[in-house]
């Protein structure tokens, strides 16, 4: 376990900005930042960080949080790991309590995989070093490729022994269990137990996450008899292979930096590239690119352009010459496009792929390559196949629908109209042409979506609402957008839930400021002792009461709210909410540095952080609340008024739904006159009530509803 003091010092080193920027492109919006989600798909950025109360939030699909919530939710990692994760990248040393059987047990699984496959990592390159098979083959393997010794350490390669269950018989004796080997991938277990190194004589190759954790390998065949040239990790837990690149960890800071990515077919080809000087390239993990693997590059790569505009990301595809390289980068520069990306093509000399051709040339002469030859995706397609068209009418006018499918894809109106006028040039036919095969193209798209949509086959929270010609949204406030997704914290059994939210708002934010409560005449006085006597009185009257002279009282809102609550014997339906009240409470009691907003938002408990966040979030505001004879402005004259509405609220609704209850009853009496007697009297005494408080209720008159 971790301490609290070390606890509080990751959280006040962990800056927001600085953890989602690992991540997130982002770009300053007067006192925020935004970007894109890199939570669901979007293109138009909801994604805001607020640097003064260290929280982001997405207001499209509505996750969000401190550091220690964003990098659990992104990483997939357990509070505990997410502290150790932040600690590490601010340096900070974490003295753990030893954990009793129970924690011990309850040591999330993903964690245990990380152990395993960081240890196999370890293993393998000290196979390297150290071993004498490692140095004799392994490593002699990557010095033939080309690879020098620091660019070897730096992508951490390795050799597994060629042993049937070597590193498996010294995982195990290490104390891992079996059942994590096998779930990593790095073991194969057989029928009678019988195990196997998947990898074994092979020289490794780890695949990082983002964050730099090794999640997977890629194994190369080393001798010339075996049949599977590489093998590599299976799908698990940590490691989903169509969602990650490999290079990205090495890659990510050199692509904010250049403002480019390059993509190249395979790890050889990453390592090659990045020895000869190109730091921001990437590879897919042993599959075809996938549309998870572009939006992960596309959070990353920064605008190209002054405005930042999120429609101006570069990405070059490097690919080989052959034909089979150039029909990969056809295909893939299609996706590309779909999700808004500029996309160029470099074709290397048919002799080479990356790796050989950065193996042949000195850093400059490749880059000088790359600058020279990189081509416009859609005028490379075009140019390609034309000449062999030229002389096929058939074929020019396959080309002409390919062309214009392809340009159909590209979200930006502008963009479109630009190719469409280029390429109609080129393949010296009218503009008319093409722009009518794309819009039947697109409007085929639009409405097969649409049919998607009907029958619910499309999830809203993660696909972007905007039309692909809408104009540029105008500038608004994050609390006006229209877009939010209920939290999961939300219980839809409370009937009360909205009205507890409301009164939760103002602890969260406002918990220890004073409220100056002004006790009123005689008969506001009077109306809040016959609220109470109404339920607990059999009679109707009066009570004779001396007047009582105007006095402030000093309270918390946190004070006042449990009092108030308390007084009444009133407690929150929704389980979350009750225990932000009562810890509240306790802390405002027992330590005098306690602050609602921080304390909640950093809550060990991720749901409530959560709400806090949520109601954190500029979203939330008070409403501009007024009494009939004074007009309040400012936050701390609102809460006088907006605090005991919101708790009146609540009662308001428990009154009404009680009525109801008893309505209920009177139906079901079954012509009892002595229940039936009982049940109106008891009617009569909370309609009274009710009428009381819908009166105190009416003299705040709120001018905009409070946003919940």
């Amino acid at each position: 376990m971790i301490d609290s003091a070390t606890v509080d010092r990751i959280f006040s080193a962990a800056d927001i900005v600085d953890v989602v920027s690992d991540y997130v492109t982002l770009k300053r919006r007067g006192v925020n930042y935004i970007g894109l989600c890199p939570f669901h798909n979007e293109k138009t950025p909801s994604f805001t960080v607020s640097p003064a109360k260290n929280i982001c939030k997405c207001f499209g699909c509505g996750k969000g949080g401190n550091p220690v919530n964003f990098i659990m939710e992104l990483e997939n990692l357990s509070y505990y790991e997410a502290l150790k994760f932040l600690a590490k990248k601010y340096n900070i040393e974490i003295q753990e309590k030893e954990l009793t059987p129970e924690q011990i047990q309850q040591q999330n699984e993903r964690e245990s995989l990380i152990a395993v496959t960081e240890w196999a990592q370890k293993h393998f390159t000290d196979n390297l070093y150290n071993h004498i098979d490692g140095k004799s083959i392994g490593m002699s393997y990557f010095a033939h490729r080309g690879f020098r010794e620091d660019i070897i350490k730096r992508f951490q390669l390795g050799y597994a022994i060629d042993k049937r269950d070597e590193y498996t018989q010294e995982a195990l004796k290490k104390g891992f269990k079996l059942d994590y080997l096998e779930k990593t991938g790095l073991t194969i277990v057989k029928e009678n137990n019988y195990l196997i190194d998947r990898f074994h004589g092979r020289a490794i190759f780890p695949i990082h996450s983002v964050s730099g954790k090794v999640i997977g390998f890629g194994g190369r065949a080393i001798k010339k008899d075996d049949q599977v040239k590489y093998q590599n990790s299976p799908e698990s837990e940590i490691y989903h292979k169509g969602q990650i690149v490999y290079g990205i960890y090495f890659a990510k800071n050199a692509i904010i930096r250049e403002r480019k990515c390059y993509i190249v077919e395979g790890y050889a080809d990453v390592i090659s590239m990045v020895q000869a000087g190109i730091e921001n390239i990437v590879a897919p993990c042993g599959t075809a690119l996938t549309v998870d693997q572009i939006r992960l590059l596309r959070r990353i790569i920064p605008s190209s352009d002054e405005e930042k505009s999120d429609e101006n990301k570069n990405v070059t595809m490097l690919y080989d010459g052959d034909s089979a390289g150039i029909h990969a980068a056809l295909k893939n520069g299609k996706l590309l496009l779909e999700e808004g990306l500029n996309v160029k093509v470099v074709v290397l000399p048919p002799e080479d792929d990356p790796d050989t051709f950065a193996q042949k040339n000195n850093a400059a002469d490749v880059l000088k390559y790359l600058t020279e030859n990189e081509t416009d995706y859609i005028l490379f397609k075009t140019k390609h196949f034309l000449e062999e068209s030229r002389r096929d009418p058939i074929r020019k006018a396959q080309l002409i629908a390919d062309i214009a499918s392809t340009i159909a894809v590209i979200p930006n109106l502008i963009k479109r109209a630009v190719y469409i006028k280029e390429c109609a040039r080129i393949l010296e036919t009218d503009e008319s042409v093409l722009k009518s095969q794309m819009d039947k193209v697109r409007e085929t798209k639009m409405e097969r979506e649409y049919e998607q949509l009907k029958k619910g086959n499309e999830n809203p929270a993660t696909t972007d609402p905007t039309p692909a010609d809408a104009p540029p949204p105008l500038p608004i406030e994050p609390q006006d957008d229209p877009t939010q997704v209920l939290p999961s914290y939300a219980p839809a059994i409370s009937p009360f839930y909205e009205e507890e939210k409301s009164i939760i708002f103002f602890l969260v934010r406002y918990g220890k400021t004073i409220l100056w409560l002004v006790e009123k005449e005689k008969e506001e006085k009077k109306q809040l002792e016959d609220e109470e006597k109404l339920l607990d009185s059999e009679t109707d009257e009066e009570d004779e009461s001396p007047e009582t002279a105007v006095e402030e009282k000093a309270i918390t809102v946190i004070e006042y709210i449990a009092q108030e609550l308390g007084t009444d014997s009133i407690e929150f339906e929704t389980l979350l909410f009750k225990q932000i009240l009562q810890e509240a409470k306790e802390q405002l009691k027992n330590n005098p540095s306690f602050q609602p907003d921080r304390y909640f938002s950093q809550h060990v408990n991720p749901e409530i952080s959560k709400i806090a966040t949520d109601l954190l979030s500029d979203r939330y505001q008070i409403s501009k609340i007024h009494n009939k004879t004074k007009k309040v402005e400012d936050d701390s004259e609102r809460l006088v008024d907006s605090v005991p509405h919101v708790v009146m609220d609540l009662k308001f609704k428990i009154i009404e739904k009680k009525i109801n209850e008893l309505m209920e009853q009177l139906k079901n009496s079954g012509g009892d006159m002595e229940a039936c007697m009982k049940i109106m009297a008891d009617l009569k005494k909370y309609n009274q009530v009710k009428m009381i408080l819908g009166k105190k209720l009416g003299e705040i008159v709120v001018t905009s509803n409070f946003r919940t």
